[in-house]
């Protein structure tokens, strides 16, 4: 070889300490009358297209990535196993007191769960958990075999981090369980609220309804008493009544889950309890209603004072007609406010009332249409000109279910082109 002949020389560098898991590969050219002149760069940070004109050397990446799993998450997630472990002691210690225990222990014990469930989650999703390092043809063919022992390694890595945080979350959800379901428990609705949510970070919404059933029917143990006495819920009652924002929020997790079944169990135990439409009532109809009975006092008082700005007439006979008149107006004003209220569909997507429902019931039974409504978008076709064409067994029970609630399902005058 001549004098002038050119050497390409490669190395592989392993850091240790804080960078630990990420390789750099130095480049250098060298000939036989010059000095070797070094240039590096970590491999998951390859110069871009406009400093690759400052290397004499320019490596071509390739797609095959390499995934790198740090060892951190893998301790992460047996500390937080094991933080369970503690977690479900305690439980069953505050479980085994002979009293009813309180409100607040309770609260933090499930407090505890969902932080270690937004916890496990948050490591298990970051992207710190793995890395991708993109290699070049010099490396594929020179580390080979280290490439391959550390993809094995790495799969490795990752099938156990998955396991340890799926026995994480059985624990978590069935301590959570434990706790709720537990007859000396009393079931308030911030206890309610956070369960709900715990499961739903988890992703294990199977207990949802049962624990939704239990809200209105467990019976209630009365503090203070050992043995403990209990009084017997009133599954009638307007305390019984699942929160509106509760029951979207364990349908949407249903819903996640695709569990068709459990959906519909949801919506009975929760906006169909008898409970619910009477909270409605006493919510929302029994001040509009107070006021309407006093409308005709107010009427009167109104067209006597009226009466008195007019001399064509008797003040007698003035009253009267004043006092008829405002009565026609607020009746008329009101029978159309009411009517319209009850008969708007523009919040109506798939599931519309069948004719002949009446007015009284459509807003009584709304937030039932309305759950309906959105389980009805998550199974069928999300395309709008290919609804009807739905032929899925869990589709015809859907069906079934609404039409036994006096619902239509893609009522046909309604469809996209079907005017």
């Amino acid at each position: 070889m001549g004098p002038g002949t050119r050497f390409l020389h490669r190395a592989r560098v392993q850091l240790v300490g804080a960078n630990s898991g990420v390789d750099i590969i130095c480049f250098w050219r060298t000939t036989s009358a010059s000095r070797p002149r070094l240039s590096y760069r970590p491999i998951s940070t390859l110069p871009s297209k406009r400093e690759q004109h400052s290397y004499r050397f320019k490596p071509r990446v390739v797609k095959q990535t390499l995934r790198i799993n740090h060892p951190s998450t893998q301790n992460a997630e047996l500390q937080a196993l094991q933080r369970v472990d503690e977690l479900l002691a305690d439980a069953l210690k505050l479980l085994q007191s002979p009293t009813a225990p309180k409100e607040t222990s309770v609260v933090e014990s499930l407090e505890t769960c969902e932080g270690l469930a937004k916890y496990l989650k948050s490591i298990f999703e970051s992207p710190n958990a793995s890395e991708e390092v993109k290699s070049t043809p010099a490396m594929d063919l020179l580390f080979l075999d280290e490439q391959n022992e550390a993809h094995r390694n790495s799969q490795s890595a990752v099938i156990v981090a998955a396991a340890i945080r799926n026995q994480a979350v059985e624990k978590l959800s069935d301590t959570a369980y434990t706790i709720v379901v537990d007859p000396k428990v009393f079931i308030s609705p911030r206890i309610l609220e956070i369960y709900v949510n715990l499961q739903s970070l988890l992703g294990r919404p199977d207990t949802l309804s049962h624990v939704l059933s239990l809200y209105a029917n467990k019976p209630v143990p009365q503090p203070g008493t050992a043995p403990i006495k209990y009084t017997a819920a009133n599954p009638a009652s307007l305390a019984a009544a699942v929160p509106i924002q509760i029951a979207n929020e364990a349908l949407t997790a249903a819903i996640q889950s695709n569990n068709l079944p459990l959906c519909l169990d949801i919506i009975n135990t929760s906006v169909c309890a008898t409970a619910f439409h009477r909270t409605k009532i006493f919510k929302r109809a029994v001040i509009p209603l107070f006021g309407f009975s006093l409308t005709p006092l107010a009427a009167y008082t109104l067209a006597s004072q009226i009466s008195v700005y007019q001399d064509t007439m008797s003040p007698e006979m003035a009253t009267n007609i004043a006092f008829a008149g405002i009565l026609a107006y607020v009746a008329l004003t009101g029978t159309i406010g009411v009517v319209a209220v009850t008969t708007a569909n523009d919040q109506m997507d798939r599931v519309t009332w069948a004719t002949g429902t009446p007015l009284r019931e459509r807003w009584l039974r709304e937030e039932e249409r309305a759950m309906i409504d959105r389980v009805a978008g998550a199974w069928g076709f999300k395309e709008t000109w290919r609804r009807g064409e739905e032929e899925d067994p869990d589709w015809a029970a859907l069906r079934e279910f609404t039409g036994l609630r006096g619902m239509v399902l893609d009522r046909v005058a309604l469809m996209e082109g079907m005017e």
